[in-house]
């Protein structure tokens, strides 16, 4: 399948790296912020224990083997929408009312707004709560064991019970998962009336495995690998449940819903790119003229985890001092060509020791099949890299600027 994909130039370019199980496709990432399709290679489910709409994924270990593993996506947006119909049925026709009001020219009448676009406090919720994830583990010791999005999607639909704000529905969750922390103490004795009445979402069974349920799935745990590591991915979900507490619950004074979400937002959203210039004296003027209608480059971005291996993270995202990058260069020129990459830092910090820098230089080698260059984060400040594909003495494609704002603190 990733063959194919990559036979399609527009594909290709939007291709991210294999998975464990699908393809990715990056869409429209603009300013740190995009949107994303997976493609999974899967077949129709046989087994007899199988529910409706199971299929059979592949699944990569990390010896590169690939076997079968059961999956119910379907299955699974079908609770959803069972969690989240009375709610959804409440807020429809507000919302479509209100997107018609505001966006006539796109619809004839409140019934033509799709239906996708109605977001209850339970869907603005697991956003937000992904998001924090994001923030509060992007800079932490412990970010290789930080909640699989699955893990939250099924606990914050568990624990919702049709709040109709996002800060009921927050604090409700918060209270619910807190309850369960109990269950990380050294002392923690298995229960089998707890287990079954009280720490119901997550529950950690007598030989102190955890287990979290997938709800249309039989067999399948999400949390099958917390006791690894002494419990590392426990203690860091339930350390992230402590921030939730620390960041969100003390907030009465933002109790009116537009004061409570402007608060987070303006806590958690992306670095404001549009407002950084791109136009810095020290930047280096590129030497070949440029042509980049006929085909595209683009670029992907990680640094190195305390535990020394790779993430992947965002234009835009703001990292701390110190870490090592590595930026691969993607693109659909045919061979042969050449690349070169531009670094551009700004900043008081490399003004003042005289390491403003804005250098073009060539890519030793563009004849492997990874196109990369590796950086330090050394100055804080708003920087970016550039790759430019140079063929026949003109510039074919560019990546545009990738944005990398480096503080000595979130």
């Amino acid at each position: 399948m990733g063959d194919r994909i990559k036979e399609n130039g527009t594909y290709l370019r939007l291709l991210d790296d294999e998975g464990k199980r699908c393809w990715t496709l990056n869409y429209a990432e603009e300013y740190g912020v995009g949107f994303h399709m997976d493609v999974l290679p899967s077949v129709t489910e046989n087994s007899l224990l199988a529910r409706q709409h199971s299929i059979a994924a592949t699944n990569k270990d990390q010896d590169s083997n690939f076997t079968w593993t059961t999956s119910n996506p379907k299955g699974f947006a079908e609770w959803f929408y069972e969690k989240n119909g009375v709610a959804f049925d409440r807020e429809k026709l507000i919302q479509k009312q209100q997107l018609f009001n505001n966006q006539r020219n796109l619809y004839n009448s409140v019934d033509d707004v799709p239906n996708i676009h109605v977001k209850t406090p339970l869907q603005r919720t697991i956003q937000l709560l992904k998001r924090h994830r994001d923030v509060r583990f992007s800079q932490s010791d412990i970010e290789d064991y930080k909640p699989i999005s699955m893990v939250i999607t099924v606990l914050a639909a568990q624990c919702y019970q049709n709040e109709t704000t996002i800060y009921d529905t927050l604090r409700s969750m918060i209270s619910t998962l807190s309850q369960h922390s109990h269950q990380i103490s050294n002392s923690f004795v298995f229960n089998e009336y707890y287990a079954r009445n009280t720490y119901t979402q997550i529950t950690r069974t007598s030989d102190r495995k955890w287990v979290i349920q997938n709800p249309t799935n039989p067999g399948e745990n999400f949390a099958d690998r917390w006791h690894e590591d002494y419990n590392a991915r426990a203690n860091a979900f339930f350390q992230w449940v402590a921030w939730l507490r620390e960041d969100f619950i003390n907030i009465e004074n933002y109790i009116e819903e537009d004061k409570f979400t402007k608060s987070l937002v303006d806590r958690y959203k992306p670095t404001n790119l549009p407002a950084l210039s791109f136009n810095v004296p020290h930047k280096e003027e590129l030497d070949y003229p440029i042509v980049s209608d006929e085909y595209s480059a683009d670029m992907k971005a990680s640094y190195k985890t305390n535990s020394s291996s790779w993430k992947r993270f965002k234009s835009g995202q703001i990292l701390l001092k110190g870490k090592d990058l590595k930026f691969k260069l993607n693109t659909n020129v045919p061979a042969p060509f050449d690349v070169y990459w531009q670094v551009v830092n700004t900043g008081q910090e490399a003004a003042n020791v005289g390491q403003l820098r804005g250098e073009i230089s060539p890519q030793s080698n563009t004849s492997s099949d990874e196109i990369y260059r590796t950086e330090s984060t050394s100055y804080t400040g708003d920087h970016w890299v550039e790759g430019f594909v140079i063929k026949d003495q003109r510039c074919v494609a560019k990546t545009g600027e990738f944005v990398i704002s480096i503080r000595d603190t979130y």
